[in-house]
């Protein structure tokens, strides 16, 4: 079997929905060894969010988990339980990596604070992903991934190219794209925290917010507004042109026309039509000052033609142009199945589905993706191989919750 980069990596999740599980997926698709620690019975509160298959509930069968859980094993584990927190720094003692997204102090309040973790294993990297960080005003603030987003900037900007700012209010964004940032952050900045511990010996504590990880997705905003000391605006009258998408003659298209090449490749792509020849387009001011008109011009044009057909052609002139798709548009999209963007999965419990696949390509190494765990599936596993438990002690820890 062709070794990963990160086969001699373990990883300890203590973390539930979104943004620290993300973030283990991540190491568990190079290969590292990630234990998730899951409270008995209930398990992950993702288990508990829909998709299910049938729409019936199980823990066993969400998609939600079972998408940001690949690869990964489980040990049911109360660490709130005094038992159960010394089995978890024992877990610890020998791991690389612990990733968590618990509130501000709650582990420290457990006794599982950095800098008991720090005596027990000096080269235990903690990476802590929570909305607004380990430290500042709003640190105990309850966040969710909707107030990420919201107070982002993005969330503003979502959506752009209004004509009444005060009647079309902003929208949030579908999926969990604050808590998704965050994690992608979270998992670079530990592998820079691994690169260090190769230098130096020594792990750190990482303070990972989801909301500055979406924050920094607005800068040319920020920068905009520290130069000039201008507010992004949503109204379409004060954007630039060619930056929305248009709907044709079949779903919706977006495309550039700001500098003079894209313009002509524009007007080659829709027959050369008589309104877009008008001198006073000629130009990438023009274009600018008589953007009221040039854009539903352009919009008129569109709707003479199919997606698939102004995308092909439209690239082939060199124009800035891409279909704005659809969920099952993209399932189906012939560059993803191409470069095996999706996978098939077999999971016990849930059947045979289809998955993204790992989200980037190594050259030297193979993807490869394996199904999420059963709850508590590698508890015995773990405790029996790892640290030695019998299985009369396996018991009485059942017996008393603790697993």
């Amino acid at each position: 079997m062709t070794e990963r980069p990160l086969d001699d990596i373990c990883v300890i999740e203590l973390a539930e929905m979104v943004s620290g599980p993300m973030c283990g997926k991540l190491f568990a698709e190079m290969g590292a060894e990630v234990i998730k620690i899951e409270p008995p019975v209930t398990g992950d509160e993702a288990r508990h969010h829909p998709p299910y298959p049938g729409d019936v509930p199980d823990p066993e069968k969400s998609g939600l988990f079972l998408y940001l859980n690949t690869g990964k094993k489980s040990v049911t584990l109360d660490v709130t339980q005094a038992r159960g927190a010394e089995i978890f720094k024992r877990l610890l003692a020998h791991a690389d990596i612990l990733i968590e997204n618990h509130p501000p102090g709650r582990l420290k309040s457990l006794g599982l604070g950095f800098e008991t973790l720090h005596a027990l294993n000096p080269r235990l990297i903690v990476t802590s992903v929570t909305p607004f960080g380990q430290s500042g005003p709003y640190r105990d603030w309850k966040g969710t991934d909707l107030i990420e987003w919201a107070m982002s900037l993005t969330g503003y900007n979502t959506p752009t190219m209004v004509d009444d700012g005060e009647k079309e209010n902003p929208l949030r964004a579908p999926g969990h794209p604050a808590e998704m940032m965050g994690a992608t952050t979270a998992a670079a900045a530990t592998m820079f925290a691994l690169y260090h511990r190769e230098r130096t010996g020594q792990g750190q504590w990482l303070d990972v917010p989801c909301w500055q990880s979406t924050l920094n997705t607005a800068k040319v905003e920020m920068a905009v507004y520290s130069y000039r000391g201008v507010p992004f605006s949503r109204l379409r009258s004060r954007s630039g042109v060619g930056l929305e998408p248009l709907r044709c003659r079949d779903g919706y298209v977006y495309t550039l026309w700001t500098v003079d090449a894209h313009f002509e490749a524009l007007k080659e792509l829709l027959g050369h039509p008589e309104v877009l020849e008008s001198e006073v387009f000629a130009t990438m001011q023009g274009r600018a000052e008589n953007d009221d008109v040039l854009r539903p011009a352009v919009q008129a044009e569109l709707l003479k033609y199919d997606m698939d057909d102004l995308v092909r052609r439209g690239q082939a002139l060199g124009l800035p142009i891409g279909a704005v798709y659809t969920v099952a548009r993209a399932a189906e999209d012939e560059h993803l199945k191409a470069r095996g963007a999706f996978v098939e999965i077999e999971h016990p419990a849930a059947g045979r589905f289809r998955y993204p696949g790992p989200l980037v390509r190594l050259s030297e190494i193979p993807a490869s993706a394996a199904r999420a765990p059963l709850l508590g599936e590698h508890t015995d596993e773990i405790l029996s191989g790892r640290l030695g438990y019998g299985a009369s002690q396996l018991d009485d820890l059942r017996g008393a919750g603790i697993i």
